[in-house]
């Protein structure tokens, strides 16, 4: 019966939600929004009527954003640059939490992310335990301090809208994902344990899984029923907010985690393990090719180097 609700209701039967109403305020912040799924939540909520705040690492595309969203709504939109790599308190107080208090805050989005280039065994993952950091504190940071800047303004009005983005590699122990899967758990985890202290509030906290969408994170530039464009899934995933808690936001990624649901974990891991396998074999020889391409620019560096040395 769960199967069915979560596959039926959010998508097809429930009546969206009036997001102004149940924020009870203006202002939209995004994390990670001047692509894929994060640009999809600031497009979507701006047509609905929010003041939008983008976030993001890079001036350049956030401008570009703005501009795409101000030519297309009347919504007034801010940036702030700021690198979620960092893990400084200090700078994340000075140059963002202080700005984001400063704003009547309706829904904060948590869509930043990184993760791994090339998938593979734990100790053979390029980048080592510099990735390994690289992916922690983006993934696992920003959601954390991010809600603990908002809440509190949120608590006070006793309205407000928080949605997490993790990913669906937060349901399985995916093989060659390690630190990226398990910083998601970590993102579902706090979601869940987030929604339970503030149950008797009115604030809506919503935690998002998707599956592969076509955005630059994810490698993958063709659209199919699976693997639909950012636009459209986050088109989808906004209309669940204040419907249902916990979602992948899209209904063919529901029907992919409700059928892997009813398998015995075992069956499900396997069958897991088999697409990982064939993914893994895609991307290691993605990996190959781009080596093959870099090669003839290494051996020119190498040729150059020798002529000036004997010279």
């Amino acid at each position: 019966m769960l199967t069915v609700y979560n596959l039926v209701y959010p998508f097809f039967l429930a009546e969206p939600r009036d997001l102004r109403e149940i924020a009870g305020a203006k202002w939209a912040v995004i994390t990670g929004a001047t692509d894929g799924i994060g640009k999809g939540y600031a497009f979507e909520l701006a047509r609905k009527g929010f003041s939008i705040l983008l976030v993001s690492r890079t001036q350049s595309r956030l401008d570009d954003v703005k501009a795409q969203i101000e030519k297309e709504t009347s919504s007034e939109v801010r940036t702030i640059v700021f690198d979620f790599s960092s893990a400084d308190i200090d700078y994340y107080e000075h140059s963002l939490l202080s700005q984001i208090r400063a704003l009547d805050v309706g829904i904060l989005v948590n869509s930043v992310g990184s993760t791994f280039e090339y998938p593979d065994l734990y100790h053979k993952v390029d980048g080592g335990v510099k990735l390994f950091r690289h992916i922690t504190v983006i993934n696992i940071i920003p959601v954390t301090l991010l809600m603990a800047a908002v809440l509190p303004q949120m608590y006070e009005r006793n309205s407000g809208i928080i949605v997490n983005v993790a990913s669906s590699s937060a349901y399985y122990k995916l093989r060659w994902f390690s630190v990226y899967a398990a910083s998601k758990k970590y993102i579902s985890w706090l979601t869940k344990i987030v929604q339970k202290e503030y149950a008797k509030t009115n604030i809506i906290i919503q935690e998002v899984n998707p599956m592969i969408v076509v955005t630059k994170l994810a490698k993958v530039k063709r659209p199919s029923f699976f693997r639909p464009k950012a636009d459209v899934y986050a088109r989808s995933a906004v209309r669940t907010i204040g419907i249902i808690k916990h979602t992948t936001g899209y209904f063919a990624h529901q029907i992919k985690v409700e059928c892997l649901k009813w398998l015995p974990e075992f069956i499900a891991d396997a069958q897991i393990h088999k697409r990982m396998i064939l993914f893994h074999k895609v991307m290691v020889a993605r990996k190959m090719r781009q080596a093959a391409i870099n090669e003839p620019t290494d051996a020119k560096n190498v040729s150059a180097q020798n002529k000036i040395i004997s010279d």
